[in-house]
């Protein structure tokens, strides 16, 4: 069995990676610091591999994926592989353009909406920009991590006065109400051309980096909520409040639960994919060809022959984790009571008909046999007979791979929100679940 899991240590080093991950960037780079804490080894695509069996190693890609590994003792193609996914981005207001929006002196940084993003949620909070910048240095191109680490821009609301219908629901224009408000520089066009307000957002981030304007080639910044996150509840520590919980808190999870656990005769992979919200079709997502090429390279490296990265597959499971929509007792019409997980009953288990999850009848009873084996709750999740559900990375991988796929994820409130909530017994219960399903000791998966 696996070691038991503090819900208290187990809340706060989420709260904490959590405000510390305003963007996938800084997720990734947060994950890499723990692996490497950890003892693990960072590999490249761009060099030749010598793996030992036991020890853990992680690749990335694009800056905002990652893949860790470790090895099993034996072969990739006798005993297969444990993996667990989730995605690194969420719902943001991405920067358009570095150019300033000026009128009667107001600045606003032009943006455009990544993701499903529940946009009034984003209206009147204070506002915090991160992400990454590609800067001149020498003769080179390099990236760097930025984070204004304060607000620095807000979207403000129109009064009730000026909008009498407001709560009876409103559209929002993207190009008109959403821009986000930094700076009023002045009311004439003389202060406003002196003010420099077409460069202010990359003179800003320049400043803050202690960097020439012009040492900047492009930027990838997103805004993001500046509050950090919270616990609070009957017990005090019941439920987390925070952004980006879609899918952070799956990450969490398993990184916790991937270093928590040691070598086992088959191969363990935890994989944090970026672009999740906006499809996957990316250098670096799910449905790109970075899991394969990893065991590919995994199986060339063990020296295995040509069929075995193949025979690998038919003894693999995966744990797609991705959050589910929990019960809201203020909408009940949009939810089937019997199969809608509540928070802090268990993880949830995803399924849909039209395999939009990737959870079968097959796959779910070793899902139930394995929450026997870590002592831990689980609910059952189906979106109501007359409504489509999500779609998540495990059909993705499933279909990529041939490998047997669960669905699971965090019973969370709001989903696409600027503020999710979810309750801190169901992460613990995910952690454990998790660290159980890379240990494995009596091969429920097999």
């Amino acid at each position: 069995m696996v070691e038991d899991f503090s819900m208290v240590e187990e809340t706060k080093k989420l709260c904490n990676f959590l405000d510390a991950s305003p963007t996938a960037y800084h997720a990734v780079e947060n994950i890499k610091s723990q692996l490497v804490a950890h003892g693990a080894v960072a590999l490249s695509e761009k060099e030749a591999w010598q793996l030992e069996p036991g020890v853990t190693y992680f690749v990335s890609r694009g800056d905002s994926s990652l893949i860790a590994f470790r090895p099993g003792i034996q072969p990739l193609m006798r005993a297969g592989y444990r993996l667990a996914c989730a995605h690194t981005d969420s719902p943001a207001l991405k920067v358009r353009s570095w150019d300033c929006l000026e009128t009667s002196g107001m600045l606003r940084v032009p943006v455009d909406v990544y993701g499903d993003a529940i946009l009034s949620t984003w209206l009147d909070r204070p506002l915090a920009l991160a992400g990454q910048v590609f800067l001149r240095q020498d003769t080179s191109i390099v990236s760097v991590l930025y984070n204004s680490n304060r607000p620095v821009g807000v979207i403000p609301n129109l009064a009730i006065h000026l909008n009498r219908d407001i709560n009876k629901g409103f559209e929002y224009n993207i190009a008109q109400h959403l821009p986000v408000l930094m700076s009023v520089a002045g009311t004439t066009e003389a202060e406003a051309e002196k003010a420099g307000n077409r460069l202010w957002l990359k003179n800003l981030v320049a400043k803050d980096l202690g960097l020439d304007p012009g040492s900047i080639y492009d930027l990838d910044l997103s805004f993001y909520d500046y509050e950090k996150a919270l616990v609070f509840g009957a017990n005090g520590d019941d439920l987390i409040n925070s952004s980006r919980l879609d899918d952070l808190c799956a990450c969490h999870a398993i990184l916790e639960g991937f270093c928590a656990t040691k070598g086992t005769l088959h191969t363990q992979l935890a994989c944090f994919f970026d672009a999740e919200e906006i499809g996957s079709m990316t250098a670096q997502g799910a449905n790109s060809n970075f899991l394969r090429d990893i065991l590919a390279r995994i199986s060339i490296a063990d020296k295995e022959p040509a069929e075995g990265f193949y025979r690998a597959a038919a003894g693999s499971l995966c744990l797609s984790c991705d959050v589910a929509q929990g019960w809201n007792p203020a909408y009940p019409e949009k939810f089937d009571p019997s199969l809608t997980p509540v928070l802090g009953q268990g993880v949830a288990l995803k399924r849909n008909t039209s395999q939009r999850y990737g959870t079968s009848a097959a796959t779910g009873a070793l899902f139930a046999r394995l929450c026997e084996l870590a002592g831990v709750k689980y609910q059952s999740y189906l979106v109501k007979a007359d409504m489509q559900s999500g779609r998540t990375i495990g059909p993705m991988i499933a279909e990529r791979l041939g490998v047997r796929t669960i669905d699971i994820g965090h019973p969370l409130l709001s989903m696409h929100s600027v503020r999710e909530t979810i309750h801190s017994e169901d992460h613990r219960s995910m952690v454990r679940l998790i660290a159980e399903f890379f240990e494995d000791p009596t091969g429920v998966a097999e």
